[in-house]
C-alpha cells in the first residue's frame, strides 16, 4: 500500500479519500470499507447477472422456438412430399392393375376364341351336317331377301341343299359346291353383294367386338 511520511511534523496533512458517489447510474469510488458501498456494488452486480441470465434465457427460448418452427416446417414438407409420392404410387398401381386386368381379359378372349375355333373346325371337318346351323343362321340373318346363291365346300353341299329345300327356297336359291372353300366356309351371294358367313369370319367378328369393348373400358 502506498504511504507518505512527512519529514517535519508541521508539514503533516490529513489524507482525504475519494468518496463513493452515484450519479446517472454510475458508481464512483469513494472511501473503501463502507458497507453501503459494498452492498450497492453487490446489488448492481446481481442486477447485471440477473439481466444477463434473463437475456440468455430469452435467446435460448428464441433459438428453441426457431428450431421448433423450422422442424415443424421441414416435417410438414416431408409429410406433404411423402403423401404426394404415395398418391402417385397408388395411381400408378391402379393403372398397372387396370392394364393387367385388361391384358388378362384380352388373353382370355383370345384363348376362348381359339378353343372355339378349333372345336368348330374339327366338328365341321368330321361332321358335314354341322354346316346346317351355319346356313340356317345366314338365311335367318338375311331373311332370304335377294339371296340367289350360296357357296360351300363340296362335302357340305348336300347338307346345304337340304337346308334350302326345308326353307322352301329351292327354286330361288342355288347351292354351289366350291372346291376352293374349306369346311365351315359359307359365302352367300345376294343382289347387294357377297356376304361371308363362314365360321372363321364370324369368330373374327366376335373377337373384334370384344377388343373394341375392352378398349372402351
Amino acid at each position: 500500500m502506498l504511504s507518505r511520511r512527512a519529514l517535519h511534523p508541521q508539514d503533516a496533512k490529513p489524507i482525504v479519500w475519494p468518496q463513493v458517489a452515484r450519479s446517472s447510474g454510475r458508481v464512483e469510488l469513494g472511501a473503501p470499507g463502507s458497507a453501503a458501498q459494498i452492498a450497492e456494488l453487490s446489488r448492481q452486480l446481481s442486477e447485471m447477472r440477473a439481466a444477463h441470465q434473463t437475456e440468455l434465457a430469452h435467446l435460448r427460448e428464441s433459438a428453441f422456438q426457431d428450431g421448433l418452427r423450422q422442424g415443424r416446417e421441414e416435417a410438414a414438407n416431408a409429410i406433404r412430399d411423402a403423401a404426394q409420392k404415395v398418391s402417385s404410387t397408388l395411381a400408378e398401381l391402379m393403372g398397372f392393375k387396370r392394364k393387367l386386368r385388361l391384358d388378362a381379359e384380352r388373353e382370355i378372349v383370345k384363348l376362348s376364341l381359339a378353343i372355339a375355333h378349333r372345336i368348330l373346325n374339327r366338328e365341321l371337318a368330321t361332321d358335314p351336317d354341322a354346316i346346317e346351323g351355319v346356313v340356317h343362321a345366314a338365311l335367318a340373318k338375311l331373311q332370304t331377301r335377294d339371296v340367289w346363291q350360296i357357296r360351300v365346300a363340296p362335302a357340305a353341299a348336300a347338307v346345304a341343299q337340304a337346308c334350302i329345300d326345308r326353307a322352301g327356297l329351292t327354286a330361288a336359291v342355288k347351292v354351289n359346291a366350291d372346291p376352293a372353300l374349306q369346311p365351315g366356309d359359307l359365302l352367300v351371294d345376294t343382289a347387294a353383294g357377297e356376304l361371308d358367313a363362314s365360321v372363321n369370319t364370324q369368330l373374327q367378328e366376335i373377337e373384334r367386338g370384344f377388343a373394341e369393348r375392352l378398349a372402351l373400358r
